[in-house]
Formats: C-alpha cells, sequence, structure tokens
C-alpha cells in the first residue's frame, strides 16, 4: 500500500453539495439506513488515503456497520481497536469481531470517552457521534488527545451536529459547559484549530450535521 500523501484528501469541496444528507441520525449508521452507503463509503476512502501496511485505526465510538467494511478491507496489513461507551454495544462489537480478536487484528473495549481516552497513538481516528452529548469544555478536551496521538500522516474523521444561527451562542460561549449546546461550524472549526490540527475538510454534510477529515 502506497504512502499517502498529505497535502490532498480524496474529498473535492463540491462533494458537500453533491452528497448532501437529507437526514443524518443514528439509522444512517446502520445497514439499510438511507445513507448508511454514502457515510461508509466516505470511511472507506480515508482508509485508502491514508493508511499503510502496521497502521492503527483507533475508533472511539464503535459504529460496527460502518466499520466493518474497512476491517475487511485491511485486515491483513492494519490492527484495529474498537472502543464504545456502552457495554451493550461493546459486547455486539465483540460479538461480530470475535474471530479476528482471537488472531489478534482487533481489540474491543468498553470505555467512556467523558471520563477517559485511550492512550494509543494511531494513523486514523473515528468519532462520528460521540462528541454531541459532550460538554464543551470535554470536547476540546478529547480533540487535544485526538491531536497528540494522531500519527504524522494520519487523518481523524469527527462528525457533529452544528447549528446555522452565528448568534446563538458565540465563540466566547463555545467554552461554557452547557451540555448538548450545538455549535456552529465556525465554532467547530476554530476548535480544531486550537487543538492543533492544520487542516480540516469537510468531506460530508447534511442540514444539521458535518462530518470532516483532520490532519495534523
Amino acid at each position: 500500500m502506497a504512502e499517502a500523501k498529505s497535502e490532498s484528501l480524496p474529498f473535492a469541496a463540491v462533494a458537500l453539495h453533491n452528497n448532501a444528507l437529507a437526514a443524518f441520525n443514528e439509522a444512517a449508521m446502520r445497514e439499510g439506513g438511507a445513507y448508511y452507503y454514502g457515510l461508509q463509503q466516505a470511511v472507506l476512502e480515508l482508509g485508502r488515503h491514508c493508511l499503510i501496511p502496521g497502521s492503527r485505526v483507533v475508533a472511539l465510538d464503535c459504529h460496527i456497520d460502518l466499520l466493518m467494511p474497512l476491517v475487511l478491507e485491511h485486515e491483513d496489513l492494519c490492527r484495529f481497536v474498537v472502543l464504545s461507551p456502552e457495554q451493550e454495544r461493546t459486547w455486539k462489537c465483540f460479538d461480530l469481531l470475535r474471530t479476528r480478536v482471537r488472531l489478534g487484528f482487533v481489540d474491543v473495549a468498553c470505555l467512556d470517552l467523558e471520563k477517559d481516552f485511550p492512550h494509543l497513538s494511531g494513523r486514523m481516528f473515528l468519532c462520528l457521534g460521540a462528541f454531541d452529548a459532550m460538554l464543551p469544555r470535554r470536547r476540546k478536551e478529547v480533540l487535544g488527545s485526538i491531536r497528540r496521538h494522531l500519527e504524522r500522516g494520519g487523518v481523524a474523521m469527527v462528525g457533529a451536529r452544528v447549528v446555522h444561527d452565528p448568534d446563538h451562542m458565540g465563540l466566547e460561549g463555545a467554552g461554557n459547559d452547557h451540555r448538548n449546546g450545538d455549535w456552529s461550524v465556525g465554532e467547530w472549526e476554530a476548535c480544531f484549530q486550537e487543538a492543533g490540527f492544520a487542516k480540516a475538510t469537510r468531506i460530508y454534510c447534511d442540514s444539521d450535521r458535518i462530518v470532516w477529515a483532520l490532519e495534523r
């Protein structure tokens, strides 16, 4: 597998409009959901862009239906760490991946990002839904941790709900601890910059949710 070129991601800016979603919710992350396959393809494209032999992929909030094609495509060359904040989801992931866990391709564990962060470096991080319920201060801490643990040449895929009213909170308000306080696109991207990411590319969006590819 060739080394990825860090200066460009495999997504044109026009993809924001061409691939715009009509709805994005938990159903979109399950097989058969209206937008499942488009989001799944975005995950696969990021993997093809950045993963090289020996890479580690860290899924911080397991959406196993989206992750499984990436595992199937790269399991012979890469190591996967799959995390979930809930025991039930953790056991579901383990049940689907038990053979790969036994063979050493995959590790599965229960970890709540609101309280902890895995002390693991990775070439690809996935966090598609966990930020929505976090306190703003914790969001910043987790983004900073992702940046510190992201290997050079790697990519983090981050999804978050956004609001489009620029006066709803303001950049100063983004630091306050209001649970479920959604940020504007500008506030999220300012937070990415504050965390130390050199580049944030919007790769998927709908009316109230955006998925970014973050590079260090």
